[in-house]
């Protein structure tokens, strides 16, 4: 509560400042953000309708999107950790967003800004594509709804956080039950956002849609800034990765000091010159990575630059440790962002009516959130509580968190599967019209399987992992997982495009404007083998990992 202050800078008064009240804001924020999110899911029919892009470029460009956002995410945490603080974070950065969606819907809406329009669904169309300062348009519009969506992404759970007093019991409670509202709104803001403002834009205009979006955003922004008089502000007091990037700088500054025995190295938390022993868990030496011990070599100065801890030690130690986990997992996600762009397109040219309603194929993504919504209440309050009665190993929970997300990496590899084995029933087909656009809705449910489970999986597992100083990592390090496989995905579909034109015919398995010249299915089929080497790939560094645990 020192670190906290109110919206006039002085100290806040816990009856008045926080607390649930604080949060209703934040869950109209975190509904309206959610459903505009949910919406990008579409972004691939946009590109190739409106700007007459093929599938490999539109796919390319999506993924580069997605993966920017959430590499984004990394640095908008540190920048509000370090300098500006959540609430700015969420507020200052957040208009970016409505910028970007703003100009967006004005490119689609001048026809002098975006190409003629054309019949992309025909193979022979001489469609012209999107070019020169029209492109650069575009992208500037892409990367100021990254930059604003990157920056809120992390910053608005967090925020919510601070508005609870974790040394107050009863406080701790509602911080737990602001998550699980937190998660409620994102499931129905998601879901919204699939029905109603993917049926506006794939029916009523991009136009719209998008002047719709930017319009939510606003709504959202101030709604949540109607709350300023109520919040708690956590002033900034640094970030985790400062502290782990100490350690590597001052460990390489005296890679040079030769010391032999562990008797040799001086450590001033037994004379009283740290400050981390006061600062909360104390860490014991360990023998592994054993070249960053250097950093905690006393040589008469303990500036943070020159001199850390054994504890600020042991944590990088315990940081580089999950990297292997971290890095495996990148190869695990490979088919997430794909089925969320490829999917949908695919969708559109089946029957896509249900009962004499026709149906935006994109918003068949909305039974993946509920499925997502249905497991975590379940989890939360039926599988945890019986597996914490049935099981008393120190290194259970560990295990549990790596189990469950290797189960959501099987998951993917099932989906990729079923995908397959569905495109290959569509190109079969005589004419795809004739087949239900809910083919689709078995790889739906599995991809929400796959991301309830590993996401949440890996949530906990960096989170339970990392020493308590640097534990706010634990989302970071799950936004760098997905962010790292989605901008890969768009590499993988850069190089299978221009390696499946060598030889034959030299077009290649995504190449074209429609879905009957590519081949998906193949495309699937090659993902379900990268994904069960990733998913063994996996599964080694986890069980190396919990060896490492156990022999310590």
């Amino acid at each position: 509560m020192e670190e906290m202050v109110d919206w006039r800078g002085n100290q806040v008064n816990p009856k008045r400042h926080g607390g649930v009240r604080a949060t209703l804001f934040l869950y109209l924020l975190v509904v309206v953000r959610s459903s505009v999110n949910a919406a990008n899911t579409n972004l691939v029919g946009f590109f190739r309708s409106t700007h007459n892009m093929t599938i490999a470029r539109s796919v390319i460009l999506s993924t580069n999107f997605g993966g920017a956002t959430w590499i984004l995410s990394i640095v908008g945490s540190f920048v509000a950790d370090s300098y500006v603080g959540r609430f700015k974070a969420i507020f200052f950065f957040g208009p970016f967003e409505v910028l970007g969606y703003g100009l967006l819907a004005v490119q689609v809406h001048h026809s002098s800004l975006h190409p003629p329009q054309c019949n992309i669904k025909q193979n022979n169309a001489n469609c012209e594509s999107l070019q020169g300062w029209k492109t650069l348009l575009l992208y500037l519009g892409l990367f100021m709804v990254a930059i604003g969506e990157g920056f809120m992404r992390p910053s608005t759970p967090a925020f919510g956080s601070d508005q609870f007093d974790t040394n107050d019991p009863p406080q701790m409670k509602q911080k737990i039950r602001f998550f699980d509202f937190a998660a409620f709104a994102t499931c129905f803001g998601a879901t919204f956002g699939l029905v109603l403002l993917v049926w506006v834009q794939s029916f009523k205009g991009w136009n719209l849609g998008l002047g719709v979006c930017a319009l939510f955003m606003l709504s959202g922004l101030l709604l949540g800034a109607f709350g300023s008089p109520f919040y708690r502000y956590r002033l900034p007091c640094g970030s985790p990765l400062t502290r782990i990037l100490q350690v590597i700088v001052v460990a390489f500054k005296k890679r040079k000091i030769h010391v032999v025995p562990e008797k040799g190295v001086e450590d001033p938390e037994l004379s009283d010159l740290s400050t981390d022993t006061n600062d909360g868990e104390t860490l014991s030496h360990t023998k592994d990575l054993r070249f960053l011990d250097k950093a905690s070599i006393y040589t008469g100065d303990t500036s943070a630059w020159s001199y850390c801890s054994i504890s600020q030690v042991e944590e990088t130690k315990s940081f580089l440790k999950m990297l292997p986990i971290l890095f495996s997992s990148v190869l695990c996600y490979f088919p997430f962002a794909l089925f969320f762009t490829l999917t949908a397109p695919v969708a559109a040219t089946m029957n896509t009516h249900l009962r004499g309603v026709r149906i935006a194929p994109a918003s068949l993504y909305a039974v993946s959130v509920i499925i997502q919504w249905i497991i975590l209440v379940l989890y939360n309050r039926v599988i945890t509580p019986l597996v914490a009665r049935c099981t008393s190993s120190k290194y259970s929970n560990v295990t549990s968190h790596l189990v469950r997300a290797g189960v959501g990496f099987v998951f993917a590899m099932l989906a990729t599967i079923v995908a397959a084995l569905v495109e290959r029933k569509r190109r079969m087909a005589t004419d795809p019209k004739t087949l239900s656009f809910l083919w689709m809705l078995p790889q739906f449910i599995l991809i929400g399987l796959m991301e309830v489970t590993s996401f949440v999986g890996l949530m906990e597992f960096f989170s339970n992992q990392l020493p308590e100083r640097i534990r706010s990592l634990g989302s970071s390090m799950v936004f760098c997982i997905v962010g790292l496989s989605v901008w890969l995905d768009g590499a993988i579909v850069a190089v299978v495009s221009r390696v499946t034109k060598i030889g034959g015919d030299g077009i290649g398995w995504l190449d074209g404007r429609t879905f009957d010249t590519t081949r998906l299915d193949l495309f699937y089929g090659m993902l379900s083998v990268l994904e069960f080497v990733a998913l063994l790939n996996f599964s080694f560094w986890a069980r190396k990992y919990l060896q490492g645990q156990r022999s310590q």
